[in-house]
């Protein structure tokens, strides 16, 4: 069982990542499914300066998140795919600058549920990172 598991461990973390993406990405597309929406839209407020309405971008990182996923399950344009997701989850650790109140219980240490679901992203950059394709001979 080990061996057929590693055996396809770029597809399991592949289908992994597009099944958080377009699950977490779809709750967006309905006000108060997500528990990440009002951070979100906060985020994206403070980013963008509040030029366009949070219930705008809210449906727009919705979109940009399930097209990650699919894009990740079909493994279509995988370097242009990946490569968006990591700016995604750049831009996923803002609020740690930003709103550091509701992040940290005791900074910089003491995370809030809020920090520890923001920090969690670590690992699903390092599974982005190991998927991102390179340009080596095979």
């Amino acid at each position: 069982m080990i061996r057929f598991l590693k055996a396809h461990l770029s597809l399991f973390m592949r289908l992994s990542l597009a099944i958080c993406y377009v699950w977490f990405g779809a709750l967006k597309f309905f006000p108060s499914f997500s528990p990440a929406e009002s951070l979100a839209k906060g985020t994206i407020n403070h980013l963008m300066f509040g030029i366009l309405p949070s219930n705008l971008t809210i449906l727009l990182l919705a979109g940009w998140e399930v097209c990650i996923g699919i894009g990740l399950v079909l493994n279509f344009k995988p370097k242009i795919v990946i490569g968006s997701a990591l700016v995604h989850m750049v831009f996923t650790f803002t609020p740690l600058f930003f709103f550091t109140e509701i992040c940290f219980t005791n900074p910089p240490f003491g995370f809030s549920i809020v920090g520890q679901y923001i920090f969690k992203n670590l690992v699903f950059i390092c599974a982005l990172v190991y998927l991102y394709p390179d340009n080596k001979p095979k």
